[in-house]
């Protein structure tokens, strides 16, 4: 049989690494679980100049260049009286740095991008695909749907999320098989956050566009963040306050309207920008593209057992905050793609049959050191982030006010710090031709022809 990949999940990473294995020649089958993978979410994208970059080397930049919204400042203000304490051109800093910009991105219309330039969109998505059970063996695996159908493959890699049913049957199967289960076995993901993901009309409420601003530390006892950027038209936030009964494991509700009503009441007064509360927001908010929902936090020990793997949030998983998210799950699955390629690669110059599954645990094995080497540091930011931007009390206030201007990282000769600490590390498909773009600061990564 043909290597196959099957992979769980239609969103963002699934569909990066459909182009990865296009690239590589490894055939693969997406099942998505709903009807179609195209979906309205209003959520906005933060993405990342080094994930530009590998939008960029599969060929999609000119199309995401086209969509993105516009944003050159960044101003964060107290959301008690809407004073602003630091002012920056952050974004402008990073694009001269290195070559690409700050793209924020509706997710609908970044989905849409990257299944039209799929190759296999036609042949190679199943959708109405619910996975109910996945069963390794010797050479593959067989993957159960609702629908009775059998999948067979040779590797599953599960990118279907927070709440991946991929996980929740490998951590099944540990539990089972495993020889030592309680090494292996994963905590699981706890919301202590929650917010709403939204869009309004931004023609009567005149925010500055392209502009994003970060209102720190109101909304009553708890405190909270709004995070807003706007285009003269339209302005997309999201919120985030502590959970009111304390940290849960517990799934997201769907929560009602009126319950979405009841917790931007309780922002109502919150500033967002100079001279803008939220009520004012949620006044002109479009209904049918928002969301609000817990924002669950983790970082698992465990990302694979035999021809499981697991990928982007469904291993590691901060809250929006920070906005790096989708850049650590797509990194992470180039990563992935890299070890695979490499793999089958020397099995075909050597005439041999299929990869075993010790050596697919081996690459799998790579990738996880490689990424958790990378993505905890990141991880570990944000969730001391979170917990910073909404605080109130005396001490933030004291840090916003008269700290923060003279020792942010954002700023510090113009964002240096974060070019070479993160940005500059961003990975690359290491079998996929491509020179790209450069700034001041070089990519530590490049593809070697």
């Amino acid at each position: 049989m043909t290597f196959k990949v099957i992979i769980v999940g239609g969103g963002p990473v699934g569909l990066y690494m459909a182009h990865a294995f296009e690239r590589a020649n490894i055939d693969y089958v997406i099942l998505e679980q709903q009807d179609t993978v195209l979906n309205i979410s209003g959520q906005l994208l933060f993405t990342w100049p080094q994930t530009v970059r590998l939008f960029d080397q599969i060929g999609l930049l000119a199309d995401l260049e086209h969509v993105a919204l516009g944003i050159h400042h960044k101003k964060r203000l107290f959301g008690d009286n809407g004073q602003v304490t630091t002012t920056s051109n952050f974004w402008d800093a990073m694009q001269d740095n290195h070559g690409y910009p700050f793209l924020p991105l509706l997710r609908s219309e970044l989905v849409k991008i990257l299944y039209n330039h799929l190759k296999g969109r036609d042949s190679n998505i199943r959708v109405n695909s619910r996975v109910t059970d996945i069963r390794p063996h010797a050479t593959g695996v067989h993957v159960r749907l609702a629908d009775g159908s059998l999948i067979q493959g040779s590797i599953v890699v599960g990118a279907d999320g927070v709440h991946s049913r991929t996980r929740q049957i490998m951590d099944s199967l540990v539990a089972q098989h495993a020889l030592n289960p309680a090494r292996l076995a994963n905590k699981p993901m706890v919301s202590t956050f929650y917010g709403i993901f939204g869009r309004a009309s931004n023609v009567d409420l005149g925010i500055e566009p392209e502009v994003f601003f970060e209102s720190r530390g109101g909304g009553g006892e708890g405190g909270a963040v709004v995070q807003c950027l706007a285009t003269k038209d339209i302005v997309q936030f999201v919120t985030l306050k502590p959970l009111p009964g304390g940290p849960t494991s517990e799934r997201s509700p769907r929560y009602s309207d009126e319950e979405m009503d009841a917790y931007a009441a309780s922002l109502a007064d919150v500033a967002v920008c100079p001279g803008v509360k939220f009520g004012d927001v949620w006044a002109k908010v479009q209904r049918k593209s928002t969301r609000m929902l817990n924002q669950e936090e983790g970082f698992l020990d465990n990302w694979f057992f035999d021809r499981i793997v697991l990928v982007g949030d469904a291993v590691h998983k901060s809250t929006s905050v920070n906005g790096l998210g989708m850049t650590c799950g797509l990194h992470s699955g180039a990563v992935l793609a890299n070890e695979l390629h490499s793999l089958l690669s020397r099995q075909r110059e050597k005439e041999d049959e299929e990869p075993s599954t010790e050596e697919l645990k081996g690459a799998f094995r790579r990738y996880q050191e490689d990424r958790k080497t990378e993505v905890k540091p990141i991880w570990n930011g944000g969730h001391a982030m979170i917990r910073e931007v909404v605080k109130k009390g005396w001490v933030s206030w004291f840090w916003d006010r008269f700290v923060l201007p003279w020792c942010d990282m954002e700023t510090f000769a113009k964002g240096l710090l974060v070019s070479v600490l993160l940005i500059r590390q961003g990975q690359i498909l290491r079998f996929v031709p491509f020179e790209g773009r450069g700034g001041r600061v070089p990519w530590a990564r490049k593809v070697v022809v």
